[in-house]
C-alpha cells in the first residue's frame, strides 16, 4: 500500500531527523508546534507511527514506559539506558551485527532480528551519586 507524502508528514520526519537522542512523540510535537501551531498532537502520533511502519524511523519500546521513543538512526545497534536519568544511548557491540540470522538453542531458534539493551548509569548521573556522598 502505497501512502501519500504530506506536508505535516515531512516535517515530522526531519523534526525526528534533526533531533539529537531519541524522542518521543511529546517532544517532536514540542519541536513543531511553535513554528506550526496548527499541527495537533493527534497528526504527530499518527504520523511517527505511519513513518516506523514505513521504515523510515525506528519505534523502540521505552523500557516499559507507556511512552515510545523513536530513532532516526536505522543502522544496526544497541542502546544503553541510564536508570538515573532515563535517556538512552546509542552503543556499538563488537560482532553485533553477525547475530542475525544465527541459529540457536536446541529449539532451532533463527534470529531475523535483536536488540541489545543496557542498563546502568551515565556519567552525569554518576557524578551526582558521588557529590551526594561528598
Amino acid at each position: 500500500m502505497v501512502r501519500r507524502q504530506t506536508k505535516q508528514k515531512d516535517l515530522i520526519y526531519s523534526a525526528v531527523s534533526s533531533y539529537m537522542g531519541h524522542p518521543s512523540a511529546e517532544d517532536i510535537y514540542s519541536v513543531i508546534h511553535p513554528a506550526n501551531p496548527t499541527i495537533s498532537k493527534s497528526t504527530v502520533y499518527r504520523n511517527l507511527q505511519l513513518l516506523a511502519d514505513e521504515g523510515k524511523i525506528r519505534r523502540m519500546d521505552n523500557n516499559g514506559n507507556a511512552e515510545t521513543l523513536y530513532d532516526r538512526n536505522l543502522e544496526p545497534h544497541s542502546h544503553a539506558i541510564c536508570t538515573g536519568c532515563g535517556r538512552f544511548i546509542d552503543v556499538h557491540v563488537p560482532a553485533e551485527e553477525e547475530l542475525d540470522g544465527t541459529v540457536i538453542s536446541d529449539e532451532e531458534f533463527k534470529v531475523t532480528s535483536h536488540e541489545i539493551i543496557f542498563k546502568g548509569l551515565c556519567r552525569k548521573c554518576r557524578e551526582k551519586e558521588t557529590e551526594k556522598w561528598n
